[in-house]
Parts: C-alpha cells; sequence; structure tokens
C-alpha cells in the first residue's frame, strides 16, 4: 500500500502558475470493484469539503472543487499483469492543484490523509483473518452466550492492521460497535489512514490517546446507552485516568486501602465532559459477577508495562480489576524476543554507516525485553552492558557475562557506549545520566511513548538547537551538549520497534491480542476483586486453552514420525529419517510445500510483476 503523503509541487503548466501534488492509495480487490472504490473516495473528499464540492466525472476521471482554489482529480488504475484472477492490485489517484500559487502543505496533508482512509476490502479482509488465526480461534472458544454484550468497549491501539481485525472480534463476542471507542496512538505506520477510515465506517469512535477527557466521553455514551465499560487498554491510558477523576471528586479516598475482597464498588459514570468526576458505582460489587450500572467500569485489561507502571502506589484505589496481560507468563515469556528483535533490527537500521563489530552498547532495563536486546546485541558482536535498578536483574546480566554496575552514571561514562537502549517502561535518563556521556551516542527507546529519555532535560543540557544529520533520518534528532558531545535520540524518542513500520508481524500480535481477547470476557463473565492481581491473569491465559493452541499450530508436526529403533543386527543408520524425508521436513517446517500455495494464516505479499498501470476502467460520478 502507498501511504506516504505529497512531500513536494511539481509544476506542470509553462507559466508555472498552476502546480499540483499527488498521492496514491493502493488496495487489493477484484478490478470491477476499482470505479465504486474511487467513487466512494472521492465521494469522502466532497463531504469533508463540504456542500460546496460538486463531484464532475469526464473520460475516467473524477473532479472537485475543495475551496479555496484547490482543485481535485481523481482516478483509478489496475495492475497489468499476464496472470488473471479474482483479485489484482488497485490503485486510487489523488492530484491536487491550485490556481496561482502551490497549494499549502497543511491543506496538502489534510488532503492526502482523508484520501487515504480508505476502509480495507473483502479481500485484505479475508487475508487478515488468516493472519491472525488464534484470535478467530478465541472467538470460537468464547462467542457462545456473547460475553461482552451490554458493553461499551473502549480500545487503545496501534493503528495496524490487527486492530481492525480486534474490533471484528470483540463485536462478534457481542461489542456493539457503535459503542465502541478505539484510542489512536499516533505513530507512522504504512497503514495507519486505512485503519482509521475501516473503524470509521464501522461506525467506531475514534479519538487521540492524549486528547483530554477522551475516557469521561466514552463513559457518558455508554451511560446514555445503556451499556457499561469495559477497556483493552495499551500504555496505561484507562486506568490512570479513571482515578483521577475519582480522586478528584472525593479526594478523602486517595490512597486509601481497598476493602475487603468482594466489598468494592466498581467505578461508576462519569458526566462526560473533560475532567469531569467519575460517581462510585451503585452498589455492585466486585467479584459478583453482576454487570455494573450503565456507564460503570466492570475493568480494564492492560497489556504494558508502562501501563502497569502508571498504577504503582495507586493499586489500593482501583474500584474495579485490572487484567494484567503485560504481566503474564504468555506475554514475557513468548513474544518479548520478537520485540526485541524487531527494535534491534530497526534501530541499526537509523544508524548512520557505522561498524558496529565490537563497539560498546549499553541496555537500561534487563527484564523480559532488555534481556532479549542485550542477546541480540552481543550476536551483533558488541559490547554490551547491562543497567537495572533491580538488583536482582542486575545480578542475573552479570552472571550471564555482561559489563554490569550499580551506578547507570559509571556505565555511561566508562563503557562510553555507541548504543544505549531504553527499556525500562519509565524515564532511565534524565538531565545527570546525559552530562555523564563523553562521547557520540545514539539513544533508542523500546517503551510506549517518549517517556524513556527525557527530551526535555537534554534540550536545556544542548549548547544549540537540536539538529537533523544528513546520514541520519528526519526524525532523528541530534544534541550537541559542552564539550562537543553528541546526543543522537532516534525516532524522536519514541519507540524504535514502532518506527514507520509494522512493530511485529500480525503472526506475531496474534498471540497478545487473543489474550487481551480472553482477558475482557474473563472480566465481563468472572471478575475478580478489585485491583491487580497478576496471578489472576496467569490462570485465566493458561486455562483458556489458548497457549494449547498456539503449541498445536506452532509445534512439533504431528506428521513427523519419531525414528524407529533399529532392529538387532541392523547397521549404524538403521531407524533414521531418509535424506530425502530430512529434506522434506525442513521444507515443511518453512510453512509450505513447493508447487503450491502457502497455507491459509500466512502472510502472503502480492508481487508487484509488471510496474505498469491502465486507465481504461469507466467511471461514474
Amino acid at each position: 500500500m502507498t501511504t506516504r503523503l505529497p512531500d513536494r509541487l511539481v509544476p506542470c503548466s509553462a507559466d508555472g502558475q498552476v502546480t499540483f501534488a499527488a498521492t496514491a492509495v493502493d488496495i487489493v480487490a477484484a478490478p470491477e470493484d476499482g470505479p465504486g472504490l474511487l467513487s466512494q473516495a472521492a465521494r469522502r473528499l466532497c463531504d469533508a469539503a463540504g456542500p460546496g464540492a460538486v463531484l464532475t466525472g469526464a473520460g475516467g476521471e473524477l473532479t472537485a472543487d475543495l475551496g479555496s482554489g484547490l482543485r481535485a482529480g481523481m482516478f483509478v488504475s489496475t495492475e497489468m499483469r499476464r496472470d488473471t484472477g479474482k483479485t489484482s492490485l488497485l490503485r486510487l489517484h489523488l492530484r491536487l492543484s491550485g490556481e496561482g500559487g502551490p497549494p499549502l502543505a497543511a491543506s496538502l496533508e489534510r488532503w492526502a490523509g482523508i484520501w487515504h482512509r480508505q476502509a480495507l476490502s473483502t479481500a485484505e479482509m479475508e487475508r487478515l483473518t488468516g493472519e491472525l488465526p488464534l484470535m478467530g480461534a478465541t472467538v470460537e472458544r468464547l462467542r457462545q452466550g456473547k460475553p461482552l454484550a451490554d458493553l461499551a468497549v473502549l480500545v487503545t491501539g496501534h493503528f495496524l492492521t490487527d486492530l481492525v481485525r480486534l474490533a471484528d472480534c470483540l463485536a462478534e463476542l457481542g461489542a456493539p460497535l457503535d459503542a465502541m471507542t478505539v484510542l489512536r496512538k499516533d505513530y507512522a505506520y504504512r497503514w495507519r489512514h486505512r485503519v482509521h477510515g475501516h473503524l470509521l465506517e464501522q461506525g467506531v469512535h475514534v479519538a487521540d490517546c492524549t486528547e483530554s477527557g477522551a475516557v469521561a466521553a466514552h463513559t457518558a455514551r455508554a451511560r446514555r446507552a445503556g451499556l457499561a465499560c469495559l477497556a483493552l487498554d495499551d500504555g496505561g491510558y484507562v486506568a490512570p485516568a479513571l482515578l483521577d477523576q475519582i480522586r478528584a471528586r472525593s479526594p478523602e479516598r486517595a490512597g486509601s486501602p481497598v476493602r475487603a475482597a468482594g466489598a468494592v464498588e466498581r467505578a461508576g459514570a462519569g458526566e462526560g465532559a473533560a475532567g469531569s468526576p467519575v460517581r462510585a458505582g451503585a452498589g455492585v460489587r466486585a467479584g459478583s459477577g453482576e454487570r455494573p450500572p450503565p456507564g460503570g467500569w466492570a475493568g480494564v485489561v492492560e497489556q504494558t508495562m508502562s501501563g502497569i507502571y502508571r498504577l504503582q502506589g495507586r493499586e489500593a484505589e482501583l474500584p474495579f480489576p485490572v487484567f494484567s496481560v503485560a504481566q503474564s507468563r504468555l506475554k514475557g515469556r513468548i513474544e518479548s524476543y520478537w520485540i526485541a528483535e524487531k527494535a534491534v533490527t530497526t534501530a541499526l537500521e537509523l544508524l548512520p554507516a557505522l561498524k558496529i563489530e565490537g563497539q560498546p552498547a549499553l541496555v537500561i532495563g534487563y527484564g523480559n525485553i532488555g534481556a532479549q536486546i542485550a542477546a541480540l546485541l552481543t550476536q551483533r558482536r558488541m559490547r554490551v552492558a547491562v543497567h537495572d535498578a533491580d538488583i536482582l536483574h542486575l545480578i542475573d546480566a552479570h552472571e550471564n557475562g555482561y559489563v554490569t554496575a550499580r551506578d547507570l552514571r559509571t556505565l555511561l561514562s566508562g563503557h562510553e557506549p555507541l548504543l544505549v537502549f531504553g527499556a525500562t517502561g519509565r524515564t532511565s535518563m534524565s538531565k545527570r545520566e546525559f552530562e555523564a556521556l563523553g562521547r557520540h551516542v545514539f539513544l533508542a527507546s523500546v517503551s510506549s511513548g517518549d517517556i524513556e529519555f527525557d527530551l526535555p532535560a537534554l534540550e536545556a543540557l544542548a549548547v544549540q538547537d537540536a539538529a537533523t544529520r544528513p546520514a541520519l533520518p528526519a526524525s532523528s534528532r541530534t544534541h550537541t551538549l559542552r564539550g562537543g558531545v553528541e546526543v543522537t535520540v532516534l525516532a524522536g524518542g519514541r519507540p524504535v520497534n514502532f518506527h514507520e513500520t509494522d512493530s511485529i508481524s500480525n503472526l506475531h500480535s496474534d498471540l497478545v491480542y487473543a489474550g487481551m481477547l480472553t482477558g475482557a470476557c474473563a472480566v465481563a463473565t468472572d471478575p475478580a476483586p478489585a485491583g491487580l492481581d497478576p496471578s489472576w491473569a496467569d490462570t485465566v491465559l493458561e486455562e483458556s486453552g489458548l497457549l494449547q493452541d498456539y503449541y498445536e499450530r506452532y509445534g512439533p508436526r504431528p506428521h513427523r514420525r519419531a525414528p524407529r529403533p533399529p532392529s538387532p543386527g541392523a547397521g549404524p543408520d538403521a531407524g533414521t529419517v531418509s535424506g530425502a524425508e530430512r529434506a522434506a521436513n525442513r521444507y515443511l517446517s518453512g510453512g509450505r510445500l513447493l508447487g503450491t500455495t502457502p497455507p491459509r494464516g500466512l502472510a502472503v505479499r502480492f508481487p508487484w510483476t509488471i510496474p505498469c498501470w491502465s486507465r481504461s476502467l469507466r467511471v461514474e460520478p
């Protein structure tokens, strides 16, 4: 898919008075669907422009005046290829032209963003469903009785394609789409505009995760609809906000101990305005199995450690249960490697041309992900040091052969790392740590948001404004400190594993999202006492059948036969698998057979075999 916004204007007239910028979005769909998709996209632009925008068509191209001298030309092209099939790659083109001067960049970005909000096609959704088999199997196990019916679900998510499938699965489990809210985490993903458009077409409310009052607004909508609330959070955007509203209304409750299990009221409905307080629940008890009143909160499913850290010290205030996928063995033992591998690969790609072998690196935070990052950097022959505020983690790192020290500044000044990974989920480097640096260093975060490195403190220490370097991406900024020490923050201080790419493949995110669906149903049907109990998530997830399903899909293949014991008197090779069988097994383990199509569930890249496009489709406005 093409999602790059226009970044330059190209003169198209002799006198230079008319300029234009162009962008396009690619869709996998049946060729005969092209005209309808183009008309849909064109009407979306016209709706945004207002009633004065009139759509006209001629010669296979649609045109519309968008106001302020801006005119849109739109057409669809199809891929030219020898093989014919049910689907093809369609490209929806948008050309914006302005009279008397170039259109403003902000205007271009707005219209390009609207153009790219094209819902996923049926063919794309079918492929997506096949890439996320664990989520589908989880829905089949839990769909009886529609456990999420009568719940207004709020989801905080990265705008990747798996989020679209998550919303579908929630709906299949009973959650009304028109009562659902998705809080957008604003990263530059390739599919972000299309995911946004798909959610809007389904009737889902979309807001920015940093928008003040977004949680209260969702609560108010749920109350008006007679629904209770449940959240699937990613980064601690929901539970802390609810606690702040409760504290604002009842300061005397702040920090007060939670009453005995089974006797804690749920969080009730807020008034919906930004910053408005949340009423205490109307007598609905945690662990009772009953739903909270309309606008009340049944609970929160949290999948990140940064979200759990934001609740530290406030557990006693929680009036609802928090299902911690973040602390579960499922997430810690299986997902961590995938995230670490993506983070290391992307960070190294963001570096200028450097020889990293033999260079010093530092990993701050030796948790599940940090430990994997340290191992991957070692495999790339870097000299790795590790710091962790937890002494047990520090001992573990030391006994695994890494350079360690109790004081982070000691490692920064003595080890002199070229590359620093922050994987603590908190702020690991601030003024004192930056002052300990003695060489040019590259900082890479693996934590949500931009909390890992204290960027305001770094800017305050800099002797000149942050600058970009020709050999670095525009998102990476270099700060020059006293003494000429340069500090380059990769990806703007945001997690490198999310930088302009999908963090991990759908086949990997499938497991954690399936765990979140399982947790949501547990909160809805068999809630625990209010508070945060990590063992609850482990128990539910490990008894749900999800891990068994994962192992059956990706563990040893059942058709492989164990070696037969050699018969008496047989030669040394008796009982072993033949060379042909070994070759076949190796190929099977790759998930495919020669001369066959990949099995359902594997990602398939649609080849751009011939980069030529045809505009022969007839389009009506």
